[in-house]
């Protein structure tokens, strides 16, 4: 790697070329590497592939969440044929056979997309190919975003959707293509459709709509704003059509919190056996839904060991325990880590962004020419606050991994550092890679649940919060 980027081609055209192949590469070498392993359910799986199995049989779940993602995994599950009958009761569980571990498949194949698409994304903002690529093989060595694409659960998905959809978008202000706009408002849709966080990238991409409308002034602005707006709609509902279609009758979770209408359209309730009683139709039971998801969000009192707060995040103070298994001499653990080199250095780079950000806002409101802060600078900053600031008031139970979408706008912003280091950028980019890929060795174990001594794992808890 080092020699590649040392060569005398590396601001040519031949890197520009290379980049997302290697880029790619890597990112498919790292989620190939012990893809099986564990055989075992893994954290959140005790939901979110036991919710994709009920698609399978019709079977009425619930969840906080919108369903996308329970959708695509239960057209996965379709596919390879799995039983729906496997709980996933338990972290630890062990598969009835290897066939369930190509559940994650799905998963793995956001975790290889999402470093390219940062990777465009920073293209989209000026950025050099060299930065461009950093970023680019930064988050395929962070151990944060491996892990949570290696297993069955959404945030892979959030995260792709949302940030191919910020692609799309830029390059449909470069290229003023319908159909890329179109991609990106679909995308977006998505992105919301897997988690209601997802609507920071349909805000995102409507505001700078917005921008444009005013400044323009336009029928076709209007055209633009109304495509934006209705198609991330048509996804979301969309998506709660098909839910409610496939799940019609009562299963092994008793459906609880719902009024008699809407019981009345799930088989085996006792209401859909009473002939007088009302059946609630689509446009009632999406607003019911909606409401005992709220309610549900709003009550919520739980606490948990490994929860954090949304200060804790920039510098990863706190982990995530996802998987154990002890051996005679040894033990395999899987834990939310990131990769140190990774989110310290982008925590320092979004600190030093906000705090140089904050004198330029009253010349940006005076609307001075030229402006103090470039594009690129603008789209970062806000993006970030937009998926911080909505955490600080929220008192539920938080982990590390809903920084995750903030964590890639800190990256892109530590790309538009390093191009701000002149001559010394070539430097400081390689130094980045080699303290990445050294940590991301170190902490490999971490991610993929390999064997270690008592000593070897202890030795790697440099925080006190990460235990």
């Amino acid at each position: 790697m080092a020699a590649f980027l040392f060569s005398p081609v590396a601001t040519g055209v031949r890197w520009q070329r290379a980049a997302p192949w290697l880029i790619v590469t890597l990112a498919f070498a790292l989620h190939a590497a012990w893809f099986r392993h564990p055989l075992q359910v893994v954290f959140d799986e005790i939901y979110f592939p036991r919710f994709a199995l009920a698609y399978l049989d019709g079977s009425w779940y619930f969840d906080l969440h919108p369903p996308l993602a329970k959708l695509l995994l239960g057209g996965t599950a379709w596919l390879l044929g799995l039983d729906p009958s496997f709980s996933y009761a338990t972290n630890g569980l062990p598969f009835p056979d290897p066939s369930y571990a190509l559940l994650r498949l799905p998963v793995h194949a956001t975790g290889v997309l999402l470093p390219l698409v940062l990777y465009g994304i920073a293209r989209e903002l000026q950025l050099s190919v060299f930065a461009a690529t950093v970023v680019g093989l930064l988050a395929a060595l962070d151990n944060a975003l491996l892990v949570i694409t290696r297993i069955a659960v959404t945030d892979g998905f959030l995260l792709l959707f949302g940030f191919a959809a910020l692609w799309a978008y830029l390059r449909h202000r470069r290229t003023g293509s319908w159909m890329l706009l179109g991609a990106a408002a679909l995308l977006a849709g998505a992105a919301l459709a897997v988690k209601w966080t997802g609507l920071s990238f349909v805000g995102l991409i409507g505001v700078l709509e917005g921008v444009r409308l005013l400044r323009e002034r336009r029928l076709a602005g209007l055209a633009r704003l109304a495509l934006v707006a209705l198609l991330p709609a048509a996804v979301y509902v969309g998506s709660f059509a098909a839910h409610f279609a496939l799940l019609d009758r009562v299963g092994r979770e008793a459906p609880t919190g719902l009024s008699p209408a809407f019981l009345a359209t799930l088989q085996g309730t006792p209401q859909a056996a009473d002939p007088n009683q009302r059946r609630a139709g689509f446009v009632e039971r999406l607003v019911e839904i909606h409401q005992v998801i709220a309610n549900t969000q709003r009550t919520l009192a739980a606490r948990h060991q490994y929860a954090s707060r949304w200060y804790d995040w920039p510098f990863m103070m706190r982990s995530v325990d996802y998987w154990a298994q002890y051996h005679e001499n040894s033990l395999s653990r899987i834990f939310l880590i990131g990769n140190p080199a990774v989110w310290w250095a982008t925590g320092y780079a979004i600190l030093y962004l906000l705090v140089n950000f904050v004198p330029k806002v009253p010349a940006l409101l005076a609307r001075s020419q030229p402006p103090p802060a470039r594009f690129p600078e603008l789209l970062v900053v806000g993006s970030y606050l937009a998926n911080m600031l909505p955490f600080v008031p929220i008192t539920r139970v938080m982990f590390l991994y809903h920084y995750l979408t903030a964590l890639c706008f800190a990256l892109l912003g530590l790309g538009l550092l390093i191009d701000r280091c002149g001559r010394h950028a070539r430097w400081v980019g390689i130094a980045l890679l080699v303290l990445a890929v050294t940590a991301f060795l170190y902490f490999a174990p971490l991610s993929y649940g390999l064997p270690l001594t008592r000593e070897a794992f202890d030795a790697r808890f440099w925080l006190k919060g990460w235990k």
